[in-house]
């Protein structure tokens, strides 16, 4: 039986390759014609604090992250990891996309309209979860892609919540205290 794929294309926290499952193909990718923002709201759950993630809104800019490639009969727990958001699908020509990839289509999630509000006290960015971004950006595309990721995003302004100690992220990631010296010193450009 031949396995038939889906593309879809991570921008926030699916670039770092420790919260996707193990044997996902990724490639390096470029989207045109979008840029992340800060106002994907998460409301309070049994599971989540209230807290507000990465999405994406239509802009004159391009956005570095990862075409990843999984079986198509994986597509419904993808779409339960981005719940809140809408799977978006784009032509592949909205892309810089490496040769050997082969589709025509890539999915995009954004959130959707009645979740799209950026950061406020009552729903912060949380830190564990820009760690989990900074260093999935640092290890796939160094610091020059760190750095554009940073510039790429709207609403850096926003309110933060160090919850370092307790994260809440799901999937946060352990870092050195180096490590997250240097991301908040990064971070103190754009606040």
């Amino acid at each position: 039986m031949s396995v038939h794929w889906a593309h879809y294309f991570g921008f926030g926290s699916l670039v770092n390759r420790s919260t996707r499952p193990d044997g996902e193909r990724a490639w390096n990718a470029t989207l045109h014609g979008w840029q992340r923002v800060w106002e994907h709201r998460v409301l309070a759950s049994d599971v989540r604090s209230p807290c507000t993630s990465l999405s994406v809104e239509p802009a004159n800019t391009s956005i570095q992250g990862v075409l990843v490639r999984i079986p198509l009969l994986d597509l419904p727990d993808l779409d339960a990891r981005e719940e809140g958001y809408e799977r978006m699908t784009l032509s592949a020509s909205d892309f810089e996309l490496p040769e050997d990839v082969n589709t025509d289509t890539i999915y995009l999630y954004r959130s959707l309209p009645e979740n799209r509000h950026l950061a406020d006290k009552a729903h912060p960015i949380a830190q564990s979860y820009v760690d989990c971004v900074m260093a999935g950006y640092q290890e796939r595309f160094g610091e020059t892609g760190l750095n554009m990721m940073l510039q790429s995003t709207r609403g850096w302004d926003r309110p933060m919540l160090n919850e370092r100690l307790a994260p809440i992220y799901p999937r946060h990631v352990s870092l050195s205290t180096e490590t997250l010296k240097y991301f908040d010193s990064l971070l103190l450009k754009f606040g």
